[in-house]
């Protein structure tokens, strides 16, 4: 398999899904094929030592191949919330990726299946990613809103775009040029117009190649690949889910942090034993008690990035006035 980049960023609530993650590229990833592996720490303090210790242990033999970066090492980063600033780094982080192409991961996504080439490129060599209509989801607006801040008609898009989900495949050189453009017209860094536009990451970059060449297949190939994902919505039908990454052998499943306090007893034993039958864990038993901790851990997480995040709360009106008058300069 041609080398990768993988990109995760991640705060205190994610850190055992991130462990976990570590342990599924340690154990399904080949450590010999030339693979990198970027951490974005957005935790308040920093990784404190024992969580990076146990992070360290869980990438075994990719260790050396993993860098660990504060927001600070990737792109001045203005007061946002956890969630908006993620979506800066996974963009901005492009500058520092040493691999033509990179997969934008979250925690929540676990390697359980085989990777290869084909799930990054087609066979005329464009980028894979999955795409679907958007006329009656609930990210319609959010679409709108950044196809508009690009001077993008939406009409047609909202019929079919790329999704917001990761696993997410990015072109390297794309996605600079996308970061260099917008700093370009709007005559400030990138971080500071995204958050002051409230944009969105993935929407950002395919509607900026479908400004570039006035269509998105030049560049990608849309498929509608599975990405089995325990959501919260569906926490009481995992069945459903683990049997998907059965019968499509997906490469990845992702459990979402704020499904787990939602999971029964059966959801989490079906979670488990698959993550162990997939070598993650040691035994079920080592799963069961990771999703009970969580689950007993979420409140107190939830509190804290809510104290983390208010801040970027109060300061969001005067950012929505003084970004209005900014868009207009990045869409000339």
């Amino acid at each position: 398999m041609r080398p990768l980049t993988f990109v995760t960023p991640v705060f205190e609530a994610e850190l055992p899904l991130l462990e976990l993650q570590a342990r599924s590229l340690a154990r399904r990833l080949p450590a010999d094929e030339g693979h990198e592996l970027l951490v974005l720490d957005n935790t308040a303090r920093g990784l404190g030592r024992a969580a990076r210790a146990r992070l360290e242990a869980a990438y075994g033999e990719h260790l050396p191949h993993v860098r660990v970066l504060r927001p600070s090492d990737v792109c001045p980063m203005p007061p946002t919330s956890g969630w908006r600033g993620q979506q800066v780094l996974k963009l901005a982080v492009a500058r520092l990726v040493r691999t033509p192409r990179y997969v934008a991961l979250d925690a929540k996504n676990h390697l359980v299946g085989s990777l290869d080439d084909a799930f990054v490129e087609g066979p005329d060599g464009r980028t894979r990613v999955r795409a679907h209509g958007f006329a009656d989801h609930p990210l319609r607006p959010a679409l709108e809103h950044v196809l508009g801040y690009l001077g993008v008609d939406p009409a047609g898009a909202v019929e079919r775009f790329p999704a917001t989900v990761t696993p997410y495949v990015l072109d390297t050189a794309t996605v600079r040029d996308v970061v260099a453009d917008v700093e370009s017209r709007s005559g400030r860094p990138f971080g500071d117009e995204f958050v002051a536009h409230e944009l969105t990451e993935f929407f950002l970059y395919a509607g900026w190649i479908l400004r570039a060449d006035g269509t998105l297949e030049r560049r990608l190939e849309l498929t509608s690949d599975p990405n089995p994902t325990v959501w919260p919505r569906g926490a009481a039908d995992v069945a459903t889910t683990v049997e998907e990454v059965r019968r499509t052998g997906a490469p990845f499943l992702g459990v979402h942090r704020n499904a787990v306090p939602r999971l029964d007893d059966e959801g989490r034993r079906l979670l488990a034993e698959l993550w162990a039958e997939r070598g993650l864990l040691a035994s079920p038993a080592d799963g069961v008690d990771l999703l009970a901790g969580m689950a007993r851990d979420h409140e107190h997480q939830r509190r804290q990035q809510r104290v983390r995040d208010v801040r970027a709360r109060l300061l969001g009106p005067v950012r929505r006035l003084t970004g209005t008058a900014g868009g207009s300069r990045a869409r000339t």
